[in-house]
């Protein structure tokens, strides 16, 4: 009930922007099943002109990644990176490794404004592999 009192005081653009962070989160999970990861990277990076501010758009997604089960330090950062670039704001995502114990983790962060946002927690603890930017083309995926 907390949880829904709590939406129901948020203004209607907040509402409708958490609702969208939500949706976005469910189809990225989605599409990581299903979707080879170049035409996601291009799909998530695509620039566009928008006007919401990059602060409600990182408050929306972090607060549906705490809400969506099953949500990943990866689609996290996927639906960020989509929902800032659909409104004109650059961001990298970054995913590293790391050794615990005899297995390898991996990890999944995405910075904007020069900011770790999406999977700050132990990030500086793993190997960055590969890093993307938005609006960067890999391929020919539309």
């Amino acid at each position: 009930m907390k949880s829904l009192a709590s939406f129901l005081a948020l203004s209607g653009s907040d509402r409708r922007l958490l609702m969208q962070a939500v949706l976005m989160l469910m189809l990225v999970r989605g599409a990581l099943h299903v979707a080879p990861i170049a035409r996601l990277r291009d799909w998530t990076g695509r620039m566009r002109a928008g006007n919401r501010p990059a602060g409600r758009i990182i408050w929306a997604v972090r607060a549906a990644t705490r809400r969506v089960p099953g949500a990943t330090c990866l689609s996290s950062a996927l639906a960020l990176q989509r929902m800032l670039s659909s409104n004109g704001h650059r961001s990298q995502v970054h995913i590293g490794v790391a050794r615990v114990s005899s297995a390898f983790v991996a990890h999944a962060w995405l910075v904007y404004d020069g900011a770790v946002v999406i999977g700050e927690e132990e990030h500086e603890s793993y190997t960055r592999l590969t890093a993307w930017d938005a609006g960067q083309h890999f391929g020919s995926a539309s």
